[in-house]
């Protein structure tokens, strides 16, 4: 992560892992020794330097032994991660460090906690507590960066264990979770209060919503417009150091609405767009289901294009499955196939169109499928084209690069449970066999005639501006220093 201050000391990287009981909501906290350098005696998360390019994830997830197990006697069995948090930057006079933070839940009962000689003492704390203890620096807000109200909880974990709907469904739904996020915010409190709780409040949940499906841009991107939105109209007041709760609430749920209205036009100006791409007499081939391709289909079979489709039946949900109906209902003459049958097929296809739900400078990501398709369309030299709107493009998940390292999160996110896969299976899996499961995958931007967008067809090369534009909103909306 960049320093963020030209000319002031690089910030030390450093994880906080704050271990829960869900049955209680407790946090474990841990009494620094004498012997470590910094902050002795002092309650803290169990936490740890990074070094070099080790990444946050990575030091949480895949070397929780490593930390965890060593400070407080925990293994990887007894501790399940839940979510990441907006790093926090402290400057206490003397050091500069980015604080990463990481909540897990407990999953055994344990009895006493062991500790290593970095720490003398433990305690199960009600998280309402913390501002009571001797902390280290931040260590209410850290937890603050964790935690979601119980009351906004739902929305956030519908949005994580939905299957069905796309990502630009799931936008709308991260709109609704905020507008009543910050409703609710302003009934709870005082509308003449300070904002400045109100606004980290809004960033902290934001957050959550943006990186609940890390594969998925739309989200971070409408997390992050509404954010930035609320950001600069409150940095245009001339009170703009006094402004109120309920000032920031109203600014909040107004920058939903725009975004709302935004979504639609975009939605009806891709679909435009992608129809123009449809001649009489074309054979096309699709995998998942594109709520625009399938818009796009059917209206051109209403305005009289005979059209045929070949459909992936995509696995293991089997959403292609659903897409055809859709298409032989508009009067579209579809097959379905196999995925595997896809480089059989491809050859019989005039035009390969694929969705994404996120685009960067390197690759289009897709349901998983759409890579071998691309290399069998370039072999077959049949022209592919993603269909998405400049929501879908990004600089990469936000979860990756708020927590930057060599292990990246998001594709560890979207691997879902082995059971869909295995459901339909008539045998019983021998011990030693696993099962994999993962939801998406990138096609490379080499692979892509071009990316249909609302603004028209674009060249893989002319989505540099926006991912910049998309590094700085980042930023700003979710207040992290510097994103490259």
């Amino acid at each position: 992560m960049s320093n963020g201050h030209p000319g002031l000391p690089k910030r030390k990287q450093v994880v906080t892992a704050l271990v829960q009981k869900p049955e209680d909501g407790s946090i474990l906290l841990v009494k620094r020794s004498q012997k470590v350098s910094t902050y002795q005696d002092q309650w803290g998360g169990v936490s740890g330097g990074i070094e070099g390019h080790e990444s946050p994830i990575h030091r949480c997830l895949q070397e929780v032994s490593g930390s965890i197990a060593e400070e407080v006697g925990f293994g990887a069995e007894d501790v399940a991660f839940v979510r990441s948090g907006r790093p926090l930057y402290v400057d206490d006079g003397r050091r500069r460090f980015a604080v990463h933070p990481f909540l897990f839940h407990l999953t055994k009962p344990q009895g006493q906690v062991q500790l290593n000689w970095e720490n003398v003492d433990s305690a199960w704390v009600d998280p309402r507590s913390i501002r009571s203890k001797n902390t280290v620096p931040l260590l209410p807000e850290t937890y603050e960066r964790v935690a979601v109200p119980p009351e906004l909880l739902p929305a956030l974990d519908n949005i994580v264990a939905d299957r069905s709907h796309g990502a630009a469904q799931l936008a709308v739904w991260v709109l609704d979770a905020l507008k009543d996020a910050a409703q609710q915010l302003n009934r709870q409190g005082s509308p003449e209060a300070g904002g400045t709780p109100a606004l980290e409040a809004l960033r902290n949940y934001g957050y959550h919503l943006a990186t609940a499906r890390p594969s998925m841009a739309p989200l971070a991107n409408v997390a992050a417009a509404v954010l930035s939105e609320v950001h600069r109209e409150l940095a245009s007041r001339a009170e703009a150091f006094e402004v109120t709760q309920g000032q920031v609430c109203t600014a909040a749920v107004k920058a939903t609405q725009s975004q709302r209205e935004r979504l639609a036009a975009v939605g009806q100006q891709l679909q435009s767009h992608a129809r123009e791409l449809l001649k009489d007499g074309m054979t096309v081939i699709t995998t998942s289901y594109s709520s625009t391709i399938a818009q796009a289909l059917c209206q051109a079979a209403k305005d009289g294009c005979r059209l045929k489709a070949i459909v992936c039946e995509s696995r293991p949900l089997n959403e292609g499955v659903s897409l055809a109906n859709t298409l032989a209902a508009a009067g579209v003459q579809c097959t379905v196939i196999t995925d595997a049958q896809a480089g059989l097929f491809v050859q019989q296809a005039d035009l390969v169109l694929v969705g994404a739900d996120s685009i960067t400078q390197q690759e289009a990501v897709n349901k998983a499928g759409t890579y071998l398709i691309a290399l069998a369309a370039q072999a077959h030299r049949v022209p592919l084209f993603v269909i998405a709107d400049t929501t879908k493009f990004c600089p990469g998940a936000l979860i990756d690069l708020a927590h930057p390292g060599d292990h990246p999160l998001a594709a560890a996110h979207e691997e879902k449970g082995p059971e869909e896969v295995s459901a339909s299976w008539q045998v019983a899996l021998q011990p030693g066999v696993a099962v994999r499961n993962i939801y998406f995958e990138g096609t490379p931007l080499n692979l892509v005639s071009g990316i249909v967008t609302e603004d028209g067809v674009l060249h893989p090369s002319q989505i540099g501006s926006h991912v910049d534009h998309l590094r700085q909103m980042y930023s700003e909306a979710f207040a992290i220093e510097a994103i490259t």
